[in-house]
């Protein structure tokens, strides 16, 4: 397994901090059908924004769990985005809702799925400036990839790297980090990769000059940039 080019506790202790998002999702995670937990986190995910929840109700009523938990990733977002598609429910070729349903599926009470983690724009964006994905002299996405490849390989990505037992930790990381370099100004277009390297850069050594700590604080620069995509 390899390692995250993150600190996770410290961007994972941010989550309930400037969120209120952990409590609503551990209640809704303990119930059972999913139809259930979907229905308490449709807003909180702003899928609501798109679909109303009493649209796919019906439709989550039906679904069964078999049907995709032993799929691999491509396969289980294509066919389900594809039934959701189908059924009139999902209109666009975004991939969000979907990854958002496997998530709720593959998931327990006690155990966040690392196969299925959420997916969203932050955490795409996160996983594209952390593995180089994209490059200086280019700049973060608008919005999550809507390809299934794509989709996959943030998924296995996120699995090798995810250290035992921290896959809802280390999400939550991504999803902080990932809404943080988004949000760096100019706030007019997406951020300039050079821009979260100089900035990250800069923040990274005042936090270890003033800790005079071993390691790293925010990220580990080195490993970003030796690694690959």
């Amino acid at each position: 397994m390899g390692h995250a080019p993150l600190n996770i506790e410290y961007w994972a202790s941010l989550y309930p901090v400037y969120t209120d998002y952990a409590k609503e999702y551990d209640e809704a995670m303990e119930y059972t059908r999913l139809v259930d937990r979907a229905e308490h986190l449709w807003d909180w995910k702003g899928l609501n924004r798109t679909t109303d929840f009493e649209q796919i109700a019906d439709v989550l009523e039906q679904i069964s769990s078999e049907n995709y938990l032993n799929r691999g990733h491509e396969e289980a977002i294509e066919s389900l985005s594809g039934h959701l598609n189908d059924e009139g429910i999902v209109e666009s070729k975004s991939l969000v809702t979907s990854a958002f349903l496997l998530h709720l599926i593959a998931s327990e009470p006690d155990q966040y799925s690392v196969k299925f983690p959420i997916y969203d724009r932050r955490v795409w964006n996160a996983h594209v400036y952390l593995w180089g994905i994209r490059e200086d002299g280019e700049q973060l996405y608008r919005q999550a990839s809507q390809s299934s490849s794509q989709y996959s390989a943030f998924c296995r990505k996120f699995a090798r790297t995810c250290p035992d037992g921290k896959a809802r930790d280390y999400e939550r990381a991504l999803f902080m980090f990932g809404g943080f370099i988004m949000n760096l100004p100019p706030r007019d277009a997406p951020t300039q990769i050079k821009n979260i390297d100089e900035k990250l850069a800069s923040q990274e050594k005042a936090l270890t000059d003033m800790h005079d700590t071993s390691g790293y604080a925010l990220i580990n620069l080195n490993e970003i940039q030796g690694s690959d995509p």
